[in-house]
C-alpha cells in the first residue's frame, strides 16, 4: 500500500515545482508598455502645469522635452550649448525637482537629440557635450524617469554626425579612423549617462534596426551575407557611423543599463510577420555588426522595441515620403474603419513582439485634446493594449485588406518604370 500511495505523490510534487517555476517565469516577464513621442509631447513646464490632462491618455509613459533656453536636449549642438546660462539650467532643475509625480504615467523619458555642431576628434567639443549629457541624465533621474529617449536623427540646423563623407575631416581621416574615434565617444556617452543615473534605460529610436532591408534611410545590410561588402557599404550609408557609436555603448555599458532599439522603421509595417522577422534579425543577425567579444552584452543589454505611426496609417504622409504610391497611398484607399483596424493591428504586434516597450509617433493628432485624432484610433489603441495585457489573440488579419489597398493605389498612381 505504501508503494502504491507513493506513486502519485512524486508527480504531484514535481507538478507543484513546475507550477511555481512557471509562475516565477511569468512574473519576471515585463508588462508591455506604450510610450508617446511626437509633436505634441509635453515640455517640462507643460507637464507640471497640466499633469492631470496628460494622465487622461492611453499611454504608460511620456517623452518629455527640454525647453530651448536649456539646450532643448540637443547634446551635440556644442556651439549653442556654450550660450546657455547656468541660471537657466538651475531654474530648470528646480522646476523638475518640484514636479508632481504621476501614479499613472510611470514610464517617462527625457528626450535628447543627435543633430551636431561637433567635431568628433575635438576633445574640447566633447567636454561641452559631456557636461550637457550629464545634465540631462541628472534631470531624468530627478524626475524619476526611466531614462532618456535618444533620437539620433540629425535634424537641422545641425549636421549629420553619422554619415562619413559629411564629416569635417573626411578628406584627411579614413572611415576606419572615424570608426575608432566614434566608438570611443559612444563609450564616453554611456559612461556619462550611467554615472549620473545608474540603471537607466536608453530608449533609442534607431539602432541596428536602421539596417533592415526596406529601410528608407539606409542600406539594407541585415541579414549580413558578406561581412567585407557590408563594411564597405557602411562607409557611404546614412547611418554608417552610428554603428561604432553603438559598439562604444556596448563597450562601456553597465550590467544594469539597457539600450533599447526602438525600430522606427516599424512605422511602415503591414503584416504581423514583419514584426516577428525584424525581432529575429536583430536578435540574431545583428550580431554580425558587433565584435565577438561583445556578443554577451549584445544579448543581455540590447533590447527590442517597435514604433507605431498614426500618421502613416491615416494616410497623412501620402505626399511627404519617397515611397512608391502603392505603399504611401495605400491608407488613402481604406475607409476610416479599415484604417483603425490597421492601426490596432500594428499596435498589437508592436507591443507583443517588443521586449517591454513600444512607442507611438504622432505629428498631427493631439491625444490629450482629441484634436486631429483619426476616428476610432484611440479605441483601437486601447483594444490592442488590452488584448496584449490579457494574452488574447488579435482576432483578425489585415493582409488581404492591405493587398487590395495597394492594388488600388497602384492603379490610381502607377509607379514609373525605370
Amino acid at each position: 500500500m505504501k508503494k502504491n500511495l507513493a506513486i502519485p505523490i512524486i508527480p504531484l510534487f514535481i507538478l507543484l515545482l513546475s507550477f511555481n517555476a512557471s509562475s516565477q517565469i511569468i512574473s519576471l516577464t515585463p508588462k508591455k508598455k506604450l510610450i508617446d513621442f511626437g509633436w505634441n509631447s509635453p515640455f517640462t513646464n507643460q507637464l507640471r502645469d497640466s499633469l492631470q490632462k496628460y494622465e487622461k491618455s492611453p499611454f504608460d509613459g511620456l517623452t518629455i522635452k527640454l525647453p530651448k533656453n536649456v539646450g532643448g536636449g540637443n547634446i551635440f549642438m556644442v556651439k549653442d550649448l556654450l550660450k546657455i546660462s547656468k541660471s537657466d539650467m538651475e531654474a530648470e532643475r528646480g522646476l523638475i525637482q518640484r514636479m508632481p509625480q504621476s501614479k499613472i504615467l510611470t514610464d517617462n523619458f527625457i528626450v535628447i537629440y543627435g543633430g551636431s555642431q561637433m567635431d568628433w576628434f575635438s576633445d574640447e567639443d566633447w567636454a561641452v557635450a559631456d557636461v550637457y549629457i550629464r545634465y540631462t541624465a541628472q534631470l531624468a533621474k530627478a524626475m524619476k524617469c526611466k531614462g532618456v529617449l535618444w533620437d539620433p536623427e540629425p535634424y537641422k540646423p545641425g549636421k549629420n554626425p553619422w554619415k562619413y563623407d559629411e564629416q569635417s575631416r573626411a578628406d584627411k581621416m579614413s572611415y576606419e579612423d572615424y570608426y575608432v574615434q566614434i566608438r570611443k565617444r559612444g563609450a564616453q556617452f554611456i559612461k556619462a549617462l550611467q554615472e549620473e543615473f545608474p540603471g537607466l534605460i536608453v530608449f533609442s529610436l534607431r539602432e541596428f534596426s536602421d539596417f533592415q532591408k526596406g529601410s528608407p534611410f539606409s542600406a539594407g545590410l541585415l541579414p549580413v551575407d558578406d561581412i567585407s561588402k557590408t563594411k564597405e557599404e557602411l562607409k557611404t550609408a546614412w547611418w554608417g557611423l552610428h554603428v561604432p557609436f553603438t559598439i562604444g555603448i556596448l563597450d562601456a555599458i553597465n550590467e544594469d543599463v539597457r539600450l533599447i532599439d526602438a525600430n522606427e522603421d516599424a512605422y511602415y509595417y503591414t503584416s504581423a510577420l514583419e514584426f516577428f522577422q525584424i525581432r529575429n534579425i536583430l536578435k540574431n543577425d545583428g550580431r554580425a555588426l558587433v565584435p565577438v567579444g561583445l556578443h554577451n552584452k549584445y544579448a543581455s543589454n540590447y533590447s527590442i522595441g517597435h514604433a507605431i505611426s498614426a500618421d502613416y496609417v491615416a494616410g497623412n504622409w501620402a505626399e511627404a515620403i519617397s515611397f512608391p504610391y502603392r505603399l504611401k497611398g495605400q491608407a488613402k484607399m481604406l475607409t476610416p474603419v479599415e484604417q483603425a483596424l490597421w492601426f490596432e493591428h500594428n499596435a498589437y504586434y508592436a507591443l507583443r513582439t517588443s521586449d517591454e516597450y513600444a512607442w507611438l509617433y504622432t505629428e498631427r493628432a493631439n491625444w490629450w485634446t482629441g484634436r486631429n485624432v483619426p476616428k476610432g484610433f484611440e479605441e483601437a489603441l486601447i483594444r490592442a493594449k488590452k488584448k496584449v495585457d490579457t494574452g488574447e489573440p488579435l482576432g483578425f488579419s489585415v493582409d488581404e485588406m492591405l493587398i487590395k489597398a495597394r492594388e488600388k493605389a497602384e492603379k490610381f498612381q502607377p509607379e514609373k518604370k525605370k
